[in-house]
């Protein structure tokens, strides 16, 4: 290694936060992409991961800023400006990352809801719903009073609360919601009418988001291990690592459920994306649209007239096969536009007798 690089995580911390960036940023285009192409519109748990992924955008930002003041290197090098400026992009960076990984949780309780008309499993995704929404708000507010003004940036010379507690508070209530989701999602998953190995692959995709909390104790064990360090732009780095991860994987399981290969197994179980059996007359979920300009394709108005040259003696056949108009809905189609009709026509010639 490099003498100039031993006392130094900057490149480190800047590569990773960069790097799981342009994963999340993937992982939405890709989600987005699917959607549209499949389904030719997006819906509100696509606005919610593309909001989730622009405040993870302004956050890598922030890091990358506080990397550019000085974070990752020791302490005693770095200036009184260089530390300021550090503390207010980490600050900056804390106030953007918590409503990404709330947003990123509200895109996936809003899949999963759709996936369900039942009343039981709606009411869960209302509670969780809620305890996101307060999860992010308590956080975002404590974190933004974290020190006393006018400087609650300043945790190197401010007075703050403890904020080891804080974390933890932060990091033991990301878990509780990580574990209420993916219960939601299995809630789901056993009544689908399928094979087990079926909802067992079903299953897989959504307890993907296990890694997030394994990701969040990552975070928690480092933070309470340099809780209490003196150098705290160099020892701090793995609890900076650790978020950057975190918030990656939490946007990245929240999209894994709307990649093809799992909205191809979605759809054979019989299911739509708004709670509905894709079977049923009502269904009105991510594929009506395809489906319904396929039922429009198949109940066009066709008639056929078979009108050979009437001959002395001859009769003439026309046979019409009637349908809906293409304008007409779908839905509407009646027993009357399957009948095929037959009209004969009889050409009589009178002639003389004897002859």
């Amino acid at each position: 290694m490099h003498p100039s690089l031993r006392n130094t995580w900057t490149p480190a911390v800047n590569v990773v936060t960069w790097f799981l960036l342009a994963t999340a940023i993937l992982s939405v285009l890709t989600r987005l992409g699917t959607k549209y192409w499949i389904f030719r519109k997006w819906t509100v748990d696509d606005g919610l991961a593309l909001g989730s992924l622009i405040f993870c955008a302004g956050q890598s930002l922030a890091v990358s800023m506080a990397t550019a003041n000085g974070y990752g290197q020791r302490f005693d090098t770095l200036s009184a400006t260089g530390i300021d400026g550090m503390m207010k992009s980490q600050y900056a960076a804390t106030l953007l990352c918590i409503p990404s990984m709330g947003l990123s949780k509200l895109a996936l309780i809003r899949f999963i809801q759709d996936l369900t008309p039942a009343a039981a499993d709606r009411r869960v995704a209302v509670w969780l719903h809620a305890l996101v929404v307060v999860w992010a708000a308590v956080g975002v507010v404590s974190a933004a009073l974290q020190c006393r003004v006018p400087r609650p940036w300043d945790y190197v010379h401010g007075e703050c609360f403890d904020r080891m507690a804080w974390w933890q508070y932060l990091g033991v209530t990301n878990i509780l919601s990580e574990g209420g989701i993916i219960a939601q999602a299995m809630m789901v998953i056993v009544k689908i009418q399928t094979h087990g190995r079926k909802k067992a692959v079903l299953g897989a995709v959504f307890t993907l988001r296990i890694v997030v909390i394994v990701a969040i104790l990552i975070q928690l064990i480092y933070a309470s291990k340099t809780a209490h360090s003196t150098d705290v732009t160099f020892d701090t780095w793995p609890v900076a690592v650790a978020t950057q991860l975190t918030q990656c994987l939490s946007i990245v399981t929240a999209c894994s459920p709307q990649f093809k290969p799992f909205l191809d197994s979605l759809r054979s179980t019989g299911m739509s994306l708004e709670g509905k059996s894709r079977h049923g007359s009502s269904q009105k979920g991510y594929g009506s649209q395809t489906s319904t300009r396929f039922r429009r394709g198949i109940s066009q108005s066709e008639a056929h007239e078979l009108m050979p040259l009437p001959l002395r003696g001859t009769s003439q056949t026309i046979v019409s096969t009637a349908g809906i108009s293409p304008d007409s809905d779908a839905e509407s189609q009646g027993s009357q536009s399957r009948i095929i009709r037959e009209v004969r026509t009889w050409t009589i010639t009178e002639a003389p007798a004897g002859q």
